[in-house]
């Protein structure tokens, strides 16, 4: 809607937008703190899982190394 549409709605209108574009705000502010709390558990659940992993046996730990670095060995 344009700023010329805009100013040509009566008061009812606009007050109309307002609330529909409210109820829209506090449904997806609701969904981002669902979606946060979801991210967080996740999150969680691999700190957990990292922790409890023995040392020396996580990915990292256990990645191929570059060519690059052989050469600096030898």
């Amino acid at each position: 809607m344009t700023d010329k549409e805009l100013r040509a709605l009566k008061r009812a209108d606009l007050i109309e937008i307002l609330y529909y574009l409210r109820r829209e705000n506090d449904s997806l502010r609701e969904e981002n703190a669902q979606l946060k709390a979801r991210l967080d558990a996740i999150v969680d659940k691999m700190v957990e899982e990292r922790a409890s992993e023995p040392v020396g046996t996580s990915a990292a730990a256990s990645a191929p190394t570059s060519s690059k670095s052989k050469k600096k060995r030898k």
